[in-house]
């Protein structure tokens, strides 16, 4: 497990700096990543693997840190393929690390991490058509919702229309009345298609219990 260490002012410039050199996708997403996750990022980098590991995109036996690794040590970048998950597989099949040879010191081992964190989250939500977006992350992750209800909530939420970001609202009871109801309902929705064998009373009980 990642150490927890202070989100400092140069642990943050170095994220952006090596952000930078893979391509603008990720210098926009790993710096904020690391300052939305704050005490919760092994929460978060485990969420994002298991999503990315039921999609397809990464096998239950690689991680985020490694993914981050070969990244850092490409010349290529997202940019450079047709998808982004064309990027990933390339990554994942053609670029090798001396893991021997990686720093075991905290903050480099949380770029690495942070770096993969941010590829896995944009080719899961290239996978999902929808951008699995930092808050909604961050409380799947604190609530520890497993990997296929997440992928299920994401699914209502868009058929539903309701945006991710408001996940954390409806939890916290902030939406008005009619929110909540719509909230309400695409969770069950989800709740159900993610666990065939609940009723629809049961999937109602879970969806009342998720409180913050």
């Amino acid at each position: 497990m990642l150490p927890i260490i202070a989100t400092t002012p140069s642990l943050l410039t170095t994220i952006t700096n090596i952000a930078a050199t893979i391509g603008p996708t990720i210098v926009k997403h790993a710096p904020m990543l690391l300052e939305t996750a704050g005490k919760h990022l092994p929460q978060i980098i485990k969420t994002v693997e298991t999503v990315a590991t039921i999609l397809n995109i990464i096998s239950p036996s690689e991680r985020a840190e490694d993914l981050g690794a070969k990244a850092m040590s490409t010349d290529k970048k997202p940019e450079d393929f047709d998808k982004f998950n064309d990027y990933i597989d390339y990554l994942r099949d053609e670029v090798k690390v001396d893991k021997t040879s990686l720093s075991e010191e905290p903050e480099d081992v949380m770029a690495r991490q942070i770096i993969g964190t941010s590829l896995l989250l944009k080719g899961t939500s290239e996978t999902l058509g929808t951008e699995l977006t930092l808050p909604f992350i961050k409380t799947v992750s604190v609530f520890g919702l497993n990997a296929s209800l997440i992928v299920e909530v994401v699914n209502a939420y868009g058929n539903s229309g309701l945006n991710l970001d408001d996940f954390e609202h409806y939890i916290a009871k902030t939406l008005p009345i009619n929110q909540l109801d719509k909230h309400s309902d695409a969770l069950v929705i989800a709740y159900q298609n993610s666990d065939a064998k609940l009723s629809l009373e049961q999937a109602e009980d879970a969806v009342m219990d998720l409180a913050l």
